[in-house]
């Protein structure tokens, strides 16, 4: 004899909520207001639209692994390029980046 279409798919909704019960979270959450925008908004404000990488990990406010992460996504789309040696790399806000966080900032209340 077989299953239904209805037991079947029913097996296949059990199956997967177990799996997601048991899935890893993928990334560590991100502190509020900590967000690919607001390093953008960091560095544009910066002196010369850089900064070394410590200092804006530690202005960000993200757990390591967070903002490595954002950073490198920030790099992939050509906002940010990160210079230097190892030990003394400079994230530098690139022109693209510029346009976006001066396209994406809050406009100030009057």
């Amino acid at each position: 004899m077989s299953r239904s279409a209805a037991d079947s798919f029913t097996a296949y909704l059990e199956e997967k909520q177990k799996l997601k019960a048991t899935a890893q979270p993928r990334s560590a959450p991100v502190p509020a207001g900590s967000t690919p925008l607001s390093l953008l908004f960091k560095l544009a404000d910066a002196p010369k639209a850089e900064m070394k990488l410590s200092d804006l990990q530690a202005a960000s406010g993200m757990a390591f692994t967070v903002f490595a992460e954002t950073l490198k996504n920030l790099g992939d789309s050509g906002y940010v390029a990160v210079t230097g040696s190892p030990g003394n790399e400079v994230a530098v806000l690139t022109a693209l980046g510029q346009d976006v966080s001066r396209l994406a900032r809050p406009a100030a209340s009057p």
